[in-house]
């Protein structure tokens, strides 16, 4: 299994989520953004260069070698839903870090407080907030566009669900 496989597959991305919402916490807990620049950095990283480009998580798949079935909370197939929420929290984080810089009091440390739940989320239960969110609105421009690839409606699918249900 290559690389990207075991990333896609593997605990790999919920230690690199894990270490992400770590650093913005202690940011958060010691009154430092040092460690939550780094956490931005990682992030800007999976945004520009890859959603495979995740320093933590690779070192993870390399020193665990343990070939065991994947449970679909550790499943992250839609790298664009990864970098989707990477850039997410990248425009979240920017915004707190200049709400910090001019000194707003509550906002800017609550901006920062919405990364750190995401990352802290998927990397414990498997949930990535910002993956919805990225899916989503993905998802209603497609629809929105006149030359969207979607051919399928949400009440297409609404339908679906009642028919198969009677």
């Amino acid at each position: 299994m290559g690389v990207r496989q075991r990333l896609e597959r593997g605990f790999g991305m919920r230690v690199e989520r894990g270490v992400q919402g770590v650093l913005i916490l202690a940011a958060l807990a010691f009154g430092d953004l040092r460690p939550a620049y780094v956490a931005f950095a990682l992030l800007v990283l999976q945004t520009v260069v890859s959603p495979v480009a995740s320093p933590f998580a690779l070192l993870y798949a390399l020193m665990d070698r343990a070939d065991r079935p994947a449970r679909l909370s550790d499943v992250y197939y839609d790298a664009t839903g990864t970098r989707g929420a990477a850039a997410i929290s990248c425009l979240v984080m920017a915004l707190a870090f200049v709400l910090i810089r001019y000194e707003v009091p509550v906002v800017g440390p609550l901006l920062l407080g919405a990364p750190c739940a995401s990352c802290l989320l998927a990397a414990t239960v498997g949930f990535c907030a910002g993956c919805g969110y990225f899916v989503l609105g993905r998802d209603l421009i497609v629809h929105r566009t006149p030359e969207g690839a979607v051919d399928v409606q949400l009440s297409d699918v609404d339908q679906q669900q009642v028919s198969a249900s009677s």
